[in-house]
């Protein structure tokens, strides 16, 4: 049996002033963001469930910086909506899904789905902080 995700994560550090900090959590289908601010405020944190890889196309674990955003993507190998896309290692990406059923459970090619109005709150987090000062942990 899995450890609930509070026993097994060590409470999350700042990211840092102007910062933000996402980590996936595969085994848990959970998103947490950390975004850091440099006038003092509190970070403000969030827990979010996602969608991540199917068994044959996993996603990628590892650190990542993202490599660019996509506000209105559509997949150019499915064809379908990826709102508020934040991709990292090449075609990867924290997006949202307009049809957010699965939400919870592995289900996509490797992307890391998430509801549409949270990838909107994390794209524009990434958006006001830069892609370099953005840090993506996926995590078993």
């Amino acid at each position: 049996m899995t450890a609930p995700i509070a026993e097994r994560i060590a409470p999350l550090p700042s990211p840092g002033p102007d910062k933000v900090l996402a980590i996936v959590d595969v085994s848990d289908q959970r998103l947490t963001v950390v975004r850091g601010f440099d006038d003092g405020r509190k970070p403000e944190q969030y827990h979010w469930v996602v969608s991540t890889g199917i068994e044959r196309k996993p996603t990628p674990l590892g650190a990542f910086y993202p490599d660019f955003l996509s506000p209105r993507h559509v997949s150019s190998i499915y064809n379908v909506p990826m709102p508020w896309s934040v991709f990292f290692n090449g075609n990867i990406a924290i997006h949202g899904d307009p049809d957010a059923r699965m939400l919870g459970q592995r289900a996509s090619h490797g992307c890391v789905r998430v509801h549409p109005t949270e990838a909107e709150i994390f794209y524009r987090m990434v958006e006001e902080v830069g892609l370099r000062n953005t840090s993506i942990i996926v995590r078993d």
